[in-house]
């Protein structure tokens, strides 16, 4: 097995990743080296080329050596080509990856690969490339889950967030849902690219173009829409219009357009190239020529504000735009009109004099919101705190004082473990506690809807790509999944600076107080939390866990091998919690040996409740009420067909939990098959979904009791459903803490419960009845509800419940050491 492995892991392309890290762990950091990206080594222009420029020209500087990344040489500046400190390495390539591990300050105005993390003695500054109209990550409308997430990661690795005003830096850190744990420095000075724009040579731009001194110039600079395989049909549109304006315009003004990389491409590919201007001339040196610019939702417009000329905004595509992307500002409210066809925009041209005084209120509003640095300094504001290391008025710390939690949730299936984390997110304190979620960035249906329903205050970050690892460690840390830890040889063997150098990977500069695993299943989170650097870490044990380990599903052990390895882990963590009192002794009792000071971390957290939300859904009927044959919970179903709804004239029980081997629902099948030969009204609903479905629907067959056992499926709201039974069944051979069992006590319903720890803690003490774990235990229990008997002798006090379990959470779990 682990020899396959080996062979597999040897075999991917992955050199390029192993020089890397390589050299983050080998390589001395070069103290005068700069490494410049633009648009992914698409151009050498915009904020990283002004401070390129800036610091070649300084005498202090003129040691430094400059790197640039391109994607060929076609992006390079002519004058700066064969200059002796300047080298230029192409993107994604060997050269590339050495001197982005090495160089001391790395300058980008957009992302790093997923495998870039940057060394502690590194100098990461982030200059964005423009202020966003046009909605970003978390907020963009039509978003694709987690698309975000390397820019969410890059932003955490950035030591300097170098904005053009307050709105930008706000916008971006907070759609990208880390404003509160960013823990770099924003430098609100304004773009260094906006310098470009006073500074350059017009004369010289204007030649270089081929632009008669008789003319004005009009720039068309449109965002890019399409996707890749649309880029033939929005390039040719671009070519129509420019020609149109041309054409209207001839005798008076020059059109230039400033395509999208990927347009521009296209133009190139078509021998168009010269209707584009080049992508070697920057946008904001190109503006200083520019005479009246027409955009759509590009940022274009916010840096060319402080050459008082006017704009008109061409949207042709603004509805079917506003509701797939959006933007910040509505488009009636931007500094110029909206001209929605070529026709209109010839029109305005003509009457620009009259725009510009229409517009001139708006304007000016503009230019004092976005655009109060943009005085031609704002280059040497940044290099002053980047590279001299002089203060400034200018920083800004968005970083919150409270406790900070990092926490892993598990797969976010349709389960207990969920429901508690939800329920614990809805509870928490967030003036005291800023909690992150970490998280696969995958794209699964039933994942992605119950990360929907977590408490906003809550951040989610992703991982994205894959560990930065050496060969050596690897398969040290295959060997450590066939071995555990339990060995002190095993202990040296296995890779925890593998394991730190991608916890690190993930949260960046983000410093967190508390870690908790809080799913306990997978060995790759509890490893990362064991050897995370944090103040306080605890991992949480749902159920009887050595059980787990027996715990048999078609035919296959799916916790065993992990939990095997998990067991060695706990010694690691400062506290491991069960989530009941009975359950934290069945799992003392079997684990202790694995822990030292197992009496002192060994420990339990009841789990919370969402008492509100259950009661707010016990009555959200989205059906109408009609014959008993026609009833059905239309909408509630989410996975499932239409089934009959209970009919006061039954007696209707209910069970609900995921249909796996530990609920033991044939039991309780077999169980009612005896109460409903005996009672022709009794009825059960089953609720959930899961691995043994169609098993326990052929044992329902088999018995003929398809129309009183009712399988309902998942359903998103199942307190409807439960309030209107009559008594709650729960057959499980084993649990942590039932969430389930709790949900039916807030809605004061008669439980039964199979003899197990789990359950017992939930309901003894009159809460509910414990029957033995068998079918004969169950009929016995279901009889005496059907009998008349008292069930249920103590009301649950939700209230105080949940006081206790937050507490309990606060005090255990929380509470640092002094």
């Amino acid at each position: 097995m682990i020899l396959k492995k080996i062979k597999r892991i040897v075999g991917r392309n992955f050199r390029k990743q192993l020089i890397y890290v390589n050299y983050l762990e080998k390589k001395p950091i070069q103290s005068k080296m700069i490494l410049y990206e633009a648009y992914h080594g698409r151009s050498m222009t915009g904020n990283p080329y002004a401070v390129f420029k800036y610091l070649i020209g300084k005498t202090e500087f003129k040691d430094f050596r400059h790197i640039w990344v391109i994607k060929d040489k076609s992006v390079i500046q002519e004058e700066f080509l064969h200059l002796p400190n300047v080298e230029y390495v192409i993107y994604q390539s060997i050269p590339y990856v050495k001197r982005l591990a090495t160089a001391k300050y790395l300058i980008n105005d957009t992302t790093f690969p997923a495998y870039f993390q940057k060394r502690k003695d590194q100098v990461y500054a982030n200059i964005w490339h423009g202020t966003p109209l046009k909605t970003m990550g978390l907020d963009i409308k039509n978003k694709g889950f987690a698309e975000h997430k390397n820019i969410q990661r890059n932003f955490l690795f950035t030591d300097y967030f170098v904005s053009p005003n307050k709105f930008t830096y706000e916008k971006l850190l907070k759609s990208h849902d880390i404003y509160s744990i960013y823990n770099g420095i924003v430098l609100d000075t304004g773009y260094p690219r906006v310098d470009l724009m006073w500074n350059a040579d017009t004369n010289q731009l204007k030649k270089k173009l081929a632009i008669p001194l008789n003319k004005k110039v009009i720039l068309y600079a449109p965002t890019w829409r399409g996707k890749l395989g649309e880029r033939k049909n929005e390039s040719i549109k671009l070519a129509e219009d420019v020609s149109k304006i041309q054409q209207a315009f001839a005798d008076d003004y020059t059109v230039l357009l400033k395509s999208h990389y990927f347009a521009h491409q296209f133009f190139k590919e078509n021998g168009l190239a010269d209707q584009c201007v080049p992508n070697s001339i920057g946008t904001n040196e190109l503006l200083s020529i520019v005479d009246l610019l027409i955009t759509d939702y590009s940022s274009i417009f916010f840096e060319f504000l402080p050459m008082n000329r006017p704009i008109l905004f061409y949207p042709y595509d603004k509805d079917e735009y506003l509701d797939t992307r959006g933007t910040y500002i509505p488009l009636n409210e931007l500094p110029g009109p909206i001209c929605q066809d070529v026709p209109s925009l010839i029109e305005h041209i003509h009457h620009i004099d009259q725009v510009k005084k229409q517009y001139e209120p708006v304007y000016r509003e503009f230019k004092g919101k976005f655009c109060y640095h943009d005085d031609g300094n704002a280059t040497a504001r940044m290099v002053d705190t980047v590279f001299r290391g002089r203060p400034s008025e200018h920083v800004i710390k968005t970083v919150t004082n409270k406790t900070k939690i990092l926490l892993y949730g598990g797969g976010f299936l349709n389960n207990g473990i969920t429901a508690s984390l939800t329920n614990l997110l809805k509870s928490i304190d967030y003036d005291l506690y800023d909690v992150t979620l970490i998280d696969y960035g995958n794209q699964k249906e039933e994942k992605i809807h119950n990360l929907n329903k977590i408490n906003k205050n809550v951040h989610i970050i992703y991982r994205v790509g894959s560990w930065n690892a050496t060969i050596a460690e690897r398969l040290r840390h295959l060997l450590f999944l066939q071995n555990g830890a339990y060995t002190p040889y095993m202990k040296r063997v296995m890779p925890a600076k593998m394991y730190q150098r991608e916890m690190e990977r993930m949260v960046g500069l983000a410093k967190f107080d508390i870690g908790i695993d809080f799913s306990g299943y997978s060995p790759f989170w509890s490893l990362l939390f064991a050897f995370g650097d944090f103040k306080r870490k605890s991992i949480f044990l749902h159920s009887d866990m050595r059980k787990e380990i027996d715990k048999k599903v078609n035919k296959k052990y799916p916790h065993r091998k992990n939990l095997q390895v998990i067991f060695s882990l706990y010694n690691f963590y400062d506290k491991v919690l069960s989530v009941s009192k009975l359950t934290h002794e069945q799992n003392k009792q079997n684990l202790m040996r694995f822990i030292k000071e197992a009496s002192r971390k060994m420990d339990y957290v009841i789990n919370t409740i969402d008492y509100k939300n259950i009661l707010a859904k016990k009555e959200d009927y989205q059906y109408e009420f009609a014959m008993e044959t026609d009833l059905s919970l239309k909408g509630l179903a989410s996975t499932a067909p239409a089934f009959p709804m209970p009919s006061t004239s039954n007696i209707n029980f209910i069970t609900i939990g995921r249909l796996g081997p530990e609920k033991d629902h044939a039991k309780l099948i077999d169980a009612f098959s005896v109460i409903a030969s005996a009672n022709k009204n009794a009825r059960l609903y089953i609720v959930g979904d899961g691995a043994l479905r169609d098993v326990l629907k052929e044992k329902v067959k088999k018995l003929q009791l398809q129309d009183k056992i009712i399988f309902t499926g998942q359903i998103d709201n199942p307190y409807t459903l439960l309030n209107l039974c009559d008594c709650f069944v729960l057959s499980s051979n084993q649990e942590g803490q039932p969430m389930v069992l709790l949900e039916a006590l807030v809605l004061g319903k008669p439980v039964i419960v199979t003899d197990i720890p789990g359950s017992r803690s939930v309901v003894e003490g009159g809460y509910g009845l414990i029957v033995e774990n068998s079918i004969d235990g169950l009929v016995k229990g279901m009889n005496d509800y059907l009998e008349g008997k008292r069930i249920n002798e103590q009301a649950f006090d939700y209230e105080a419940y949940l006081n206790d379990a937050i507490n309990m959470f606060y005090e255990k779990v929380c509470r640092i050491e002094k």
